[in-house]
């Protein structure tokens, strides 16, 4: 039998590594939490510290990621997360920029002009996974000096990418998106703060509403409107990872009110918006 969740509910904590890209970090205890479906823009690079969480892909694949492995979800991929059990799963994550990825490798000889691309989900490499385990470890230390954490989380992704990753030259050049989605999706970004309707955001489009649902979903994996508030929320965290003040996040994101935020916040990440700034 699982432990209660009323002695072990959901935590996250949050935190940026500014010497590391920007990176965005995150430890998290998971007991009863199940993430909607959405997407990083960001490569998402974890360990699974305790128990097993259940990844559900958009397209209805469904992996377990259990305890000591290496969980790798690639940039843009649309997914869900639950527990695997009633126990639920501790993770260390890494969301690392595209860009900064690739930073990573500028001057090598076998170069990353593009995209590196993670075909495995779930990665058994031990060696591997000590090594991202305890940057990440390192990078939540007050004693470390900037250096230190820089280092070894470069160290770690490296490998990583190395072993795991596939370079441009060997991968299929990924589908485009169609026209109007892309226009769609453009004017959602752009006016995030404006809550925009669908026949706004069909014209944009230059599409019809029916139509533009079926394509939007199809092709980004999520409807319009849940796009629209998973990008919300993920610009609140960024926001608030940068330190201000949740009232002021909450307006700039587009919510009337910080209550509004904090349950979004909550369906997403488990947790309420404080848990950013520990």
């Amino acid at each position: 039998m699982g432990p209660s969740t009323s002695i072990h509910p959901n935590h996250a904590k949050f935190w940026r590594e500014p010497s590391f890209a920007g990176a965005e970090l995150l430890r998290a205890t998971y007991r009863t939490h199940r993430f909607p479906p959405h997407a990083h823009d960001e490569f998402a690079f974890g360990v699974i510290e305790r128990g097993a969480q259940a990844y559900l892909d958009g397209r209805g694949g469904r992996v377990i990621m259990p305890e000591s492995t290496i969980c790798v979800i690639n940039a843009g991929q649309v997914h869900e997360g639950r527990p695997a059990n009633e126990a639920g799963w501790d993770y260390r994550m890494i969301y690392m920029p595209v860009a900064g990825l690739r930073g990573l490798f500028a001057g090598e000889k076998y170069g990353c002009a593009g995209t590196v691309y993670f075909p495995e989900t779930v990665i058994d490499d031990p060696q591997t996974m000590r090594l991202l385990h305890d940057a990440h470890v390192c990078s939540e230390s007050r004693d470390a000096t900037q250096l230190e954490k820089s280092s070894r989380l470069t160290a770690a992704v490296v490998q990583l990418a190395q072993r795991h990753g596939q370079m441009p030259s060997r991968m299929q050049n990924p589908a485009t998106l169609p026209g109007a989605v892309k226009r769609a999706r453009e004017y959602i970004e752009a006016h995030l703060v404006e809550n925009p309707s669908l026949d706004m955001i069909s014209d944009a489009a230059g599409m019809s509403a029916f139509h533009l649902l079926r394509a939007f979903r199809r092709a980004i994996g999520v409807a319009p409107h849940a796009y629209l508030v998973q990008r919300r929320v993920e610009m609140a965290k960024h926001l608030l990872l940068k330190g201000l003040p949740l009232r002021q996040v909450a307006i700039t994101v587009g919510y009337c009110d910080q209550g509004h935020l904090s349950r979004e916040f909550r369906r997403f990440f488990g947790v309420p918006p404080g848990s950013v700034r520990q």
